[in-house]
């Protein structure tokens, strides 16, 4: 059965935000990005539909989606999946992660690791920054995420990959939609829900909540 929600999320602020330092490896979220996430679980209007979250393997995606979706975690019997997919666009060391070890080390048992391969942070062939290789990621995460059982799923990711999962590029490779701002969250849907792309739609209530015209339609022309 298809998902009848997505609800793709932002990360909150990054230490490589807050300095404006590409070059710090995979950062941690900074105080204030923590403030960010508790803030977003405090107005998240959703937590008792949602049946699934998960996150890009960098620290900032899983720190946020652990902050943010606690309620989500209350029962002590789920975790977040990490989906190497979500991860963001480019090679620079604050979007390159840390090996499945690392992670299962700081994370342990909250964090389910097992779709993340010893190769998911090389930055190679459908990890690569270039174009194609984001658009066919982007495409096999919404095909992934379609093909799930669960009816209201929540994936933080980054701003950047964000515009490629949801078809706000233009054709002359131009992002639209309006930047992503630090643990924001919108929602989406499949439509149609059977086509080949999994193209998804932002629904009327999440567009008119960030007060947007309506959502973009990129994604859908000549479809």
């Amino acid at each position: 059965m298809t998902p009848r929600y997505i609800h793709f999320v932002r990360h909150g602020q990054g230490y490589h935000d807050l300095y404006n330092d590409q070059t710090i490896h995979d950062p941690n979220l900074t105080p204030h990005g923590r403030k960010e996430c508790e803030h977003l679980r405090d107005i998240f209007p959703y937590h008792d539909r949602v049946q699934l979250v998960c996150a890009s393997p960098i620290r900032r995606t899983i720190q946020t989606a652990l902050i943010a979706f606690d309620p989500y975690l209350q029962n002590g019997k789920r975790q977040i999946l990490a989906i190497p997919r979500g991860q963001e666009s480019s090679s620079q060391p604050s979007n390159t992660g840390h090996s499945p070890c690392a992670l299962k080390a700081e994370f342990g048992d909250l964090v389910d690791l097992s779709r993340v391969d010893e190769d998911w942070n090389s930055k190679e062939g459908l990890w690569a920054p270039d174009w194609h290789s984001l658009d066919l990621r982007a495409r096999e995460l919404r095909l992934l995420l379609r093909a799930r059982e669960e009816q209201e799923i929540v994936v933080v990711s980054h701003g950047n990959f964000l515009h490629h999962i949801t078809g706000n590029i233009d054709d002359r490779g131009e992002q639209t939609g309006g930047d992503w701002k630090n643990a924001e969250f919108r929602t989406y849907y499949f439509d149609p829900p059977d086509h080949e792309d999994a193209l998804i739609r932002e629904t009327e209530e999440s567009y008119k909540a960030r007060s947007a015209d309506g959502p973009s339609e990129e994604m859908h022309r000549g479809k």
